[in-house]
């Protein structure tokens, strides 16, 4: 019988009782994922580094979601993903719970391997390189909008049929999507998108006890987002405000060389500019030229040095 899931509110409270697979031959990889998952509060972690690894895993950890990397060594993604599936037709010792939700980790999504992982019985995707907002969405989906598991003769997993992503806040993917939005509620809406992943991000250093080049990399991938979802809804003081953390990663050839107070000063004031009142102009550009000004004093220390 398929277990009940907890709320999809991600809360620590609801995410504390869940249990999470994270499957890939990439130690880093692994490494980052699973801080995020415990970073956000996910109660108990577990890695496997194959398929084949992560099949013995199963029966005695009895995950509630699974994320697989899709190639993998001995057994890739979506051998092991159908592995889990056909134990709904066909009894397996190794699988407790062959609903349980598969997320594909893959650095490319083109149609034909949308089309095949849906095949495979996988039921949401998290495309590389990813940020902790992104794989918590999908934690997010899979728990408010579980589909019904269909078993047949000709298909054993989630039902592939999928209603149009409404919401979706990432870059533009069509020729004819709107540039920019300025209704009020979605404005609001991609404010609480970039507050959860500024948070997101956050608690992710946090656990791994300061920036490292992994999170300054995905630091950088957030500051990107963070940017074009401002552009979107003409929120000034949030789009200059991940700017200027961009344009000072390229002034000094890279996310990697960017110092850790720095950082630590760029996320402060995003997350100060959301927790203030929309309409706090003057707020707003006053912490924005704080970060301006300590951009300044920065590059004129590189510059002593330089002399």
């Amino acid at each position: 019988m398929r277990r009940k899931l907890p709320s999809a509110s991600l809360t620590a409270e609801d995410l504390g009782g869940l249990k999470a697979l994270v499957v890939d031959d990439h130690a880093n990889t692994v490494r980052l994922m699973v801080d995020v998952l415990r970073a956000a509060g996910v109660g108990q972690v577990y890695s496997a580094n194959d398929g084949l690894s992560a099949r013995q895993m199963l029966t005695r950890r009895d995950p509630d979601l699974i994320f697989t990397d899709w190639r993998m060594p001995l057994m890739d993604g979506l051998d092991f993903t159908r592995s889990v599936r056909m134990a709904a037709v066909t009894p397996d010792p190794y699988v407790p719970d062959p609903e349980v939700p598969v997320i594909m980790v893959t650095g490319h999504r083109s149609a034909r391997e949308v089309e095949l992982a849906r095949e495979a019985g996988v039921n949401e995707f998290v495309v590389k390189p990813f940020t902790p907002a992104a794989l918590l969405s999908r934690i997010q989906l899979v728990l408010s909008q579980p589909r019904h598991f269909i078993v047949s003769n000709g298909y054993v997993g989630p039902d592939r049929r999928r209603k149009a992503e409404l919401a979706y806040a990432g870059p533009l993917r069509r020729t004819n999507d709107p540039e920019e939005v300025i209704d009020i509620v979605e404005r609001q809406a991609a404010r609480d998108t970039i507050s959860v992943e500024l948070e997101a991000m956050r608690r992710l250093i946090a656990a791994r006890g300061g920036v490292d080049r992994a999170t300054l990399q995905m630091t950088y991938r957030v500051m990107q987002h963070t940017r074009f979802r401002a552009r979107q809804v003409r929120d000034k003081m949030l789009e200059r405000a991940s700017d200027a953390l961009l344009s000072y990663a390229s002034e000094v050839g890279g996310m990697e060389h960017c110092e850790a107070d720095v950082v630590d000063a760029h996320l402060t004031v995003l997350g100060q500019i959301l927790e203030a009142d929309d309409h706090d102009a003057v707020g707003a550009a006053k912490r924005v030229r704080s970060l301006e000004a300590l951009i300044r004093r920065k590059r004129a220390a590189r510059q002593a040095l330089a002399a």
